[in-house]
């Protein structure tokens, strides 16, 4: 398929990632044996039974039956789409994902791209032979190393540039937002006599633009409309450029509102500072910046309109906080703003404020309720702590159940000096992503199949062993299909791992039937008979071969040793069809 993730690339993947480092950020593990343990993260239970295997990279759950990998984790608990989690993964450990494989593009969508990359090329170009944009950002102290890493600049002060700048058409411009149609039905260029800021996606991919004005004029910024490519509350400005340089996962994000502040912070060293396009701070974007860091700041200036930005963000930060998370909120001084007080201050003031000055999340939720419940209520206490818990319970159950909401619900708790909400509802329904990574339990019943199965799915590498003619059997018996399609799969990635497997068939019909026999070999209930995983494959071939002669197949009537050479090749041919299909 067209834009699909290679094989080869998940199977190095899963075997560079150590799914305990992984699944440990959100759910502290403890050794237990050959395993380690905690309570499930996707159902209540009060006795460990969630388990996790090492060597075996995959986990499950004796509890509710949920099972899988270091991706299937990431996108059951922390909801990442599959190919999110797989860039999670790789960045985490130093690989970059096969760009071409992540996702098709049409000639349509790669026409849009082709022109906001020339526009921004045409842009860049335009800079360099402008002394006024040149002084401009010499006056707001952007030298030309900053302004080449972000890809500033200059829209001129014409009407008709970009369809002879570019290779695009009309249509297409317009399309990308780059050309305005008037109401005669007569085009120009939406950006003019703008500073210009590229707004890249994660993969460094021109999706739209911001352009400022360099005197007083209105507006001040002017962003590029929504278009197929851009959406402004799924994009942050500056992400990209953090990803590029950061070497490890970022210690915090700090989300400012402007371009120009990502790019004074940045100008001055400190480089993980992002910016919302333009709107509120979005759920999705929340999300994103915490599979980044751990901890993301707001930072806003002190003033009405910052109070409630800051709100705002707090709202849409609310279903991502959990335990190992943290989000924090810095109001900066009136008339401030980072651009302004970075280069007033400089960079260990700034840094100094975000470490010392910014508010835990609970901590400017609960002020910001409590002034409001306390107007117009008794000056006894009574009214606005009956107030304070009605604001505050409907907000503290947006966030996931677990640790972090306990802490909050008890700190409500302690101030209006009543128990408001209970940390733990009592009969809380079970929530669970069920993907079709996550099948229940498998049931005891005991075959050599899947003996044998257990056993390349313990140890993969004996498959190598064994000699393609001696799986003499009918595909017609129960099991020996999903045998021979595991086999292929291995003979195919040499390398692949435990884990590996369970990725290569997460979305093919085997998928759930494998999950079960994976989860049989982890945990102490592990099931007996893999110590040896070559003598079981080899005694389920047998067996097989066994059961197939008894139905008296053609060529399945005798052993490979007195078959002749053109029964040999028909076997061949035979298990080479059923591997591929």
């Amino acid at each position: 398929m067209a834009g699909r993730i290679p094989q080869s690339f998940i199977d190095e993947l899963l075997a560079r990632v150590d799914i305990v480092d992984v699944i440990d950020r959100y759910v502290p593990l403890k050794k237990a044996g050959n395993n380690y343990k905690a309570c499930c993260p996707f159902h209540n239970e009060k006795t460990p039974s969630f388990n996790v295997s090492q060597p075996k990279q995959f986990y499950h759950c004796f509890g509710c039956g949920v099972s899988g990998t270091a991706i299937s984790f990431l996108m059951d608990f922390d909801h990442m789409h599959f190919v999110d989690a797989v860039e999670y993964l790789a960045d985490s450990v130093g690989l970059e994902v096969p760009r071409d494989a992540i996702t098709p593009i049409t000639p349509s969508q790669q026409g849009l791209y082709d022109a906001l990359k020339q526009s921004a090329a045409y842009f860049a170009t335009q800079l360099r032979s402008t002394e006024t944009a040149i002084s401009y950002l010499k006056n707001r102290h952007i030298t030309g190393e900053t302004a080449l890493d972000f890809q500033i600049g200059f829209a001129p002060d014409q009407w008709h540039t970009l369809l002879d700048a570019t290779d695009s058409n009309e249509s297409t411009l317009i399309t990308t937002g780059m050309l305005i149609r008037n109401d005669s039905g007569k085009t120009h260029d939406r950006f003019r006599n703008r500073i210009m800021f590229p707004i890249r996606d994660r993969r460094g991919r021109v999706i739209g633009f911001g352009g400022r004005v360099m005197d007083n004029s209105e507006p001040k910024y002017l962003n590029s409309p929504e278009t197929p490519l851009f959406q402004k509350g799924r994009e942050l400005y500056g992400l990209y450029e953090l990803r590029k340089h950061k070497r490890n996962r970022a210690e915090r994000i700090i989300v400012v509102e402007g371009y120009m502040d990502v790019i004074a912070l940045a100008q001055k060293g400190i480089k993980n500072a992002v910016a919302t396009l333009g709107t509120a701070t979005s759920s999705e974007q929340v999300a994103q910046l915490f599979r980044e860091t751990d901890e993301i700041v707001f930072c806003f200036d002190g003033d009405n309109a910052g109070s409630k930005a800051a709100w705002r963000a707090l709202g849409s930060a609310l279903p991502s906080l959990k335990s190992g998370r943290d989000a924090r909120f810095l109001f900066l001084p009136a008339g401030e703003d980072p651009d302004s007080l970075v280069n007033k201050q400089g960079k260990q003031h700034f840094e100094n404020l975000v470490q010392n000055n910014a508010l835990e999340a609970s901590e400017f939720m609960f002020s910001t309720l409590m002034d409001q419940a306390q107007k117009g209520s008794d000056e006894s206490g009574t009214g606005h702590k009956a107030r304070l818990a009605e604001l505050a319970r409907p907000m503290i159950e947006q966030m996931p159940k677990g640790v972090y909401r306990e802490l909050v619900t008890q700190q409500l708790n302690d101030k209006v000096g009543v128990q408001v909400m209970k940390a733990t509802p009592d009969n809380a329904p079970v929530q669970r992503n069920m993907s079709a990574t996550q099948a229940p339990a498998a049931s005891n019943r005991q075959t050599p199949v899947r003996k044998a199965l257990m056993a390349i799915l313990a140890q993969p590498a004996v498959v190598l062993e064994i000699d393609p003619e001696e799986y003499n059997f009918s595909e017609q018996l129960p099991g020996a299909s999903l045998l021979l399609h595991v086999v292929s799969v291995v003979e195919n990635n040499p390398a692949i791992t435990h884990s590996g497997i369970i990725e290569y068939f997460r979305d093919k019909p085997e998928g759930a039937s494998l999950i079960k026999l994976a989860a049989n070999t982890i945990g102490d209930n592990s099931e007996a008979g893999i110590d040896e995983p070559l003598g079981v494959v080899r005694h389920a071939i047998e067996w097989l071969n066994k059961e197939s002669r008894s139905l008296n197949t053609p060529s399945l009537n005798k052993p490979p040793s007195a078959m002749t050479a053109d029964e040999k090749e028909a076997l061949r041919q035979r298990i080479e069809s059923i591997k591929k299909s």
